[in-house]
């Protein structure tokens, strides 16, 4: 199931509202949680593209869900090459340097798949069989 943005504002501002809604003396909505997340997206870009001069770019942790890391990938020069299925002679071109964004998962998250998972598995493996 693919989780749409209006999905996620609504999760968010139900766990916002359970979590600090008592102590913030309110009640948040959908569209305050879709605030709370557009405003989550420049901090995270800033800090993942700091320092983004030296061949090491920066790295974000994002809590339990893992840590997003910027990939430095050099420039390439054009070269010369062989089409592998006619054999014919080939130049590939130049590409720029570039910087790609990479995910990793953390432990948390990787062990939360894990348990769903083995949950799922074993509720499949006990339902029973029809008979052809």
């Amino acid at each position: 199931m693919t989780v749409t943005k209006t999905q996620l504002a609504d999760a968010y501002s139900t766990v916002l509202t359970e979590k600090l809604g008592d102590e913030w003396g309110c009640k948040f909505s959908r569209k305050d949680a879709a605030i709370f997340l557009d405003l989550l997206w420049p901090v995270v870009s800033k800090l993942a593209l700091k320092d983004t001069k030296k061949k090491k770019a920066g790295s974000v942790p994002l809590g339990y869900l893992g840590r997003l890391k910027m990939r430095f990938k050099p420039a390439t020069k054009a070269r010369k090459g062989v089409n592998p299925f006619t054999g014919e002679p080939a130049t590939f071109k130049a590409k720029p340097a570039t910087l790609q964004p990479r995910f990793s998962a953390g432990k948390t998250l990787k062990d939360e798949a894990g348990k769903y998972f083995m949950k799922k598995m074993s509720k499949s493996s006990q339902a029973p069989r029809m008979a052809r």
